[in-house]
Formats: C-alpha cells, structure tokens, sequence
C-alpha cells in the first residue's frame, strides 16, 4: 500500500482536476449544492481540505464568512496557500492539523464540510473525525458530506473507472453502506440528499 504521505504529496499538483473533469457542470456538480448551504456571516469548518478548492469558493462568494481549512497534508496546504496568496483573500485560514485533535472549542462552527474524505480512510479514523465534527459543529448547525457515488450511465461510468481504480481498500466497503444508518450510529440524521455528477451531497444535523 502507497504511504499516505507520498501519495498526497504526488496528489498535490493534480488534485484540483477533479473539478475540470467531473465537477465541471456547475449545475450538476456538488459544489453548487454545498455553496447553497452556506450564510454569509456562518463559521466554516472544512476538514480534510486538500487544496482547499471548497473553502477558498465559499470565502469568495461570502466575504463577511470565517473560513477554516485544515489539513494533514503539507503539499496539499502549499498549493492552497498559493491560491488564497494570488487572489489576496483575508477571509479564510488554513492549518496543518489532525482532523481527531482539534483545538477549537464545543459548538463553535456553523457549518463543517467533510468532502470526498470518508471513503479513503478505515473505520476507527472516520469515527473518530465525524465525533470530532459533530463536537465542534453548533447544535443547530449542519454537517455537509460530500461522497463519490457511482452512476448508472455507461458514459459516466467509463470516465468514473480511474477514480475507482486509484481508490483505497476502504473505498468498496464504504460505497455499499446505507449512509443513514450508518451516521445515525454517531448521532447525526440525514436531513437532506442531494444527487449530483459522480456524487451525493448529505447535509445532516445532530440528533
């Protein structure tokens, strides 16, 4: 198995290609859904956030939101920061930090995003980061999930093929899980499901 390391730092240069290639209907693509949810004055929370292509949208679109990203990856942060660095943004923040240490105080964030991140990891690191999230997140606050989902469509099933070939061994057990019971177990209800290109988007809320 790659060492998590080298792979994210190989990951790095490539990772905002997912956009171009499958998220590049806007209409259709996750982030729209994800952008929909969030308030101009909300804290934001994005765990795991690569190259922070999430939060550095939503910092744009909402100026007077505070942004969080954080990340263990070093080489994702740089090409993040090179990003925030070329259009001056004040609005956002990213951190190097484990997603199951956090230092932020009970119901802090408005919203937290965990996208594309649960299915590449094992079952005690994901339990481990949705207590995490949902310690952090307001009680009336909502926790988003974005998720790979595979389509019916031969097309898009073809184009799918090398995201299912890179992917981890965790990956085929988490694609099978009834997503609702399975967060239920942590104490989090799916209060919505969105399907869009490739993906789902679930937006949940504490119980």
């Amino acid at each position: 198995m790659i060492n998590s390391n080298i792979f994210y730092k190989f990951m790095a240069g490539f990772y905002d290609l997912i956009d171009v290639i499958y998220f590049r209907n806007y209409k259709s693509s996750p982030r729209r859904v994800v952008f929909e949810e969030i308030k101009d004055k909300d804290k934001i929370l994005d765990m795991c956030t690569g190259t922070a292509t999430n939060a550095i949208r939503i910092a744009q679109k909402n100026p007077y939101a505070k942004v969080v990203g954080i990340d263990l990856s070093k080489d994702m942060l740089r090409v993040a920061r090179e990003k925030i660095k070329r259009k001056r943004m004040s609005n956002i923040r990213l951190y190097c930090m484990d997603a199951t240490r956090l230092p932020f105080k009970e119901k802090y964030f408005d919203k937290v995003l965990l996208s594309l991140v649960l299915h590449e990891i094992d079952e005690d690191l994901a339990a481990r980061i949705l207590m995490e999230a949902k310690r952090v997140l307001k009680e009336d606050g909502e926790l988003i999930i974005t998720e790979w989902e595979r389509s019916t469509e031969l097309f898009k099933k073809v184009l799918f093929f090398p995201i299912e070939l890179m992917e981890p061994q965790h990956y085929k057990c988490f694609m099978k899980k009834d997503l609702h019971g399975y967060f239920a177990s942590f104490g989090l209800k799916v209060v919505q499901e969105r399907h869009c290109d490739y993906s789902r988007v679930l937006l949940l809320k504490k119980v």
